[in-house]
C-alpha cells in the first residue's frame, strides 16, 4: 500500500525529532546507580569481584554458583558457602536444602541483616539508620577469626541471642557484629555487614584477614561464591515486574495503541452522520396553521384531528366509522376505563360547532388542545409521532389572534 503525502510528512517530523535524541542519548555517558549486592561480577565499591579475584591468585578453589542450593556437593566437607547479603528471598526447599548442607559438613559464610531468611538459627536485630561512615572494631575474643586484629565496617544488623551457643568474636558496644556457631557437621559464620569483602573495603586493615580467617586455608577449600540469590535464579518473566521493564513495556503499548488510534481515524470505513430530519412535528404544524390561517379555515382545522380521533377510536374499538358522538364517548368511558368525563362535553362541543358559522380561532385552538390531551391520555398518537400536550402548550406563537 503506497503511503499518503501527509503520512510520510509525518514520519520525517519524527524521525527529525526521536532520532536526535536517540543519538544523544547513547553518546551521553549515563551514571550507572549504585547496587548494594556484592555480586562478584560488580566491579562497583560495594561489589566483591575484587575480592572473588583475590581468592583465585592466593590458590582458592573459587567458583560462582548459579545453581539452586539442592545441588551443592552431597560430601560438603572442606568446603564453604558464601551468601554475601543475598537479595532473593528462599523457598522452603531452599532452606532445607541449606540445612542439610551444613548438616552434612559444609560451611557457610553470611553476611548481611537478611541471613535469618535462609538459616533458621539466626537471629537478627536490624540497624535502622546504619552509619555511613566506617568505624573501626577490636576483637572480643582471641581466635581463629580475630587474629587479623582491627576491622572496619559499619553494621547493617546485630546479633541478638545470648546463648553460649554462639560465638562472639567483634561486636560493637557488647552487640555482636561477628558470630559462628557449629550446626551438626557444619559450621555458620555471620557478619554484620559485607563491607570487609567489598570492592571498597576489602583494602581496609584486617578486613582481607576476616575474610581469609572464615574462609580457611588456600588449597584445602572449595568456595561456591552464591551468585543464584544475587538474581541468577529468576526466569526471564521475573525481570517483567521490574519497574524499568514495567514501564517500558507500558511505554511502549501506548506507542501501539496510539498507532492503532491513528491508524483506525484514517484508514476506517467512511460513514455519513446520522442527521435528524430536518422538518420536526412543530415545524409541520406550523406550516399547516400558515395553511390555514391563509385560507381562513377554521372549520377545516378542527376537522382534520377530530376525524383523526374518531378514526382511531373506531378502529380501538371495532365500531363503524359513523357511529354517533355521544355513543362514541360512551364506549370509550366504558369499554377502555376512560375517567375523564369532559371527554363528552369535548366531543359535543366540536360536533356543535365543526359547521357553525361563527368558530372562531380561539374556539378551535382550545379544543384542539383539549381534544389532543385526550389522544394522548389514550395513546391513541404515540409519543414518537407527537409532541407533548405540555411542551405544545408552550411553543411561541401557538395562541389565537386576537380579535
Amino acid at each position: 500500500m503506497k503511503m499518503a503525502k501527509s503520512d510520510r510528512r509525518l514520519m520525517l517530523w519524527a524521525a527529525g525529532i526521536l532520532l536526535p535524541i536517540i543519538i544523544a542519548l547513547a553518546l551521553v555517558p549515563q551514571n550507572e546507580a549504585e547496587s548494594r549486592v556484592p555480586s562478584t561480577y560488580s566491579a562497583q565499591s560495594r561489589g566483591a569481584k575484587v575480592a572473588f579475584l583475590l581468592l583465585q591468585e592466593q590458590g582458592y578453589d573459587a567458583e560462582r554458583w548459579e545453581r539452586p542450593p539442592g545441588d551443592l556437593p552431597s560430601d560438603p566437607a572442606n568446603s564453604v558457602l558464601v551468601l554475601a547479603y543475598p537479595s532473593d528471598y528462599p523457598t522452603s526447599e531452599e532452606k532445607d536444602a541449606l540445612q542439610r548442607y551444613l548438616n552434612l559438613g559444609g560451611k557457610i559464610l553470611v553476611t548481611g541483616s537478611s541471613a535469618g531468611s535462609y538459616l533458621s538459627e539466626v537471629h537478627l536485630e536490624g540497624e535502622p539508620l546504619q552509619d555511613p561512615e566506617w568505624k573501626e572494631f577490636e576483637p572480643k575474643i582471641l581466635s581463629s577469626l580475630s587474629r587479623a586484629g582491627k576491622i572496619k565496617l559499619t553494621p547493617a544488623a546485630y546479633w541478638d541471642s545470648h546463648s553460649l551457643k554462639y560465638l562472639v568474636h567483634y561486636a560493637k558496644d557488647d552487640r555482636p557484629i561477628v558470630v559462628s556457631y557449629k550446626v551438626g557437621r557444619g559450621e555458620v559464620i555471620w557478619w554484620g555487614s559485607s563491607i570487609p569483602l567489598t570492592n571498597a573495603g576489602i583494602s581496609e586493615a584486617g578486613n582481607l584477614g576476616l575474610l581469609l580467617n572464615s574462609l580457611g586455608k588456600a588449597r584445602e577449600v572449595h568456595v561456591y561464591w552464591d551468585e543464584y540469590f544475587h538474581g541468577y535464579r529468576r526466569e526471564l518473566s521475573d525481570y517483567m515486574w521490574e519497574p524499568p521493564v514495567a514501564w517500558g513495556l507500558a511505554q511502549c503499548g501506548f506507542i501501539v495503541l496510539a498507532l492503532l488510534f491513528t491508524y483506525s481515524r484514517r484508514n476506517g470505513p467512511i460513514r455519513a452522520w446520522n442527521e435528524p430530519k430536518r422538518l420536526s412535528p412543530l415545524e409541520f404544524v406550523h406550516t399547516l396553521g400558515g395553511l390555514y390561517l391563509r385560507a381562513n379555515a377554521t372549520q377545516a382545522a378542527l376537522e382534520v384531528p377530530y376525524a383523526r380521533f374518531r378514526s382511531a377510536a373506531v378502529r380501538q374499538l371495532g365500531l363503524k366509522p359513523d357511529v354517533p358522538a355521544a355513543d362514541l364517548a360512551r364506549a370509550i368511558r366504558d369499554r377502555l376505563g376512560y375517567k375523564d368525563k369532559m371527554l363528552e362535553e369535548t366531543m359535543r362541543q366540536i360536533e356543535a360547532a365543526r359547521y357553525g358559522p361563527d368558530l372562531t380561532e380561539g374556539q378551535t385552538l382550545d379544543l384542539v388542545q383539549q381534544l389532543s390531551r385526550h389522544a394522548y391520555n389514550l395513546k391513541f398518537i404515540s409519543q414518537e409521532r407527537q409532541e407533548t400536550v405540555s411542551h405544545a402548550d408552550n411553543v411561541p406563537g401557538a395562541r389565537p389572534r386576537p380579535h
